[in-house]
């Protein structure tokens, strides 16, 4: 097993070696770095019961809403009828929770996994110079790979977004 590894690993660092030299060796690792993003949220999507998120996101908003319009006409005895959904309402809430997180214990434990085997591959390679006071700094794959992941994430999700909203309003 541990030879199969050391295989998969030396082929993986010859693939994308030639990918993180040279001049270009920044945009490379950018963009490996968001490709790896883009399959931890495809983890995340396909780990997730959506069907069971949406019908339990309408549930909640319809209660919360009846409980604001309950408030808002000051109607206790529509309020107290409104009420005794609570725990139910509550459940749901704890649901919605257990299935985000399995989502993002799924993306974890799969970025994880990326970054074992990409730091074995070119975790030690020197892909940008980043600008300092002082000078200029080689940062190695894994530090760029790391500092992307900051903001890689919600990049991804407003492109999402953005595509989403695009094709709902062709398909109007």
């Amino acid at each position: 097993m541990d030879q199969a590894y050391e295989a998969f690993v030396n082929q993986l660092r010859a693939a994308l070696g030639a990918f993180l030299q040279g001049r270009f060796s920044a945009i490379g690792a950018t963009l490996i770095a968001y490709g790896v993003f883009a399959a931890l949220r495809a983890v995340s999507f396909l780990v997730t019961d959506r069907e069971k998120v949406r019908r339990v996101e309408a549930e909640i908003r319809s209660w919360e809403e009846r409980r604001r319009k309950a408030v808002e006409a000051r109607d206790t005895r529509l309020y107290e009828r409104v009420l005794r959904e609570k725990s139910r309402v509550d459940r749901l809430k704890r649901e919605l929770e257990a299935e985000r997180l399995k989502a993002s214990v799924a993306a974890l434990v799969a970025w994880v996994a990326f970054f074992k085997v990409l730091w074995d591959a070119v975790g030690s390679l020197p892909v940008v110079d980043v600008p300092l006071p002082w000078g200029y700094a080689r940062a190695t794959f894994a530090a760029w790979f790391v500092a992307n992941s900051f903001w890689a994430g919600a990049i991804l999700d407003r492109a999402a977004r953005g595509l989403t909203a695009l094709s709902e309003r062709r398909a109007r």
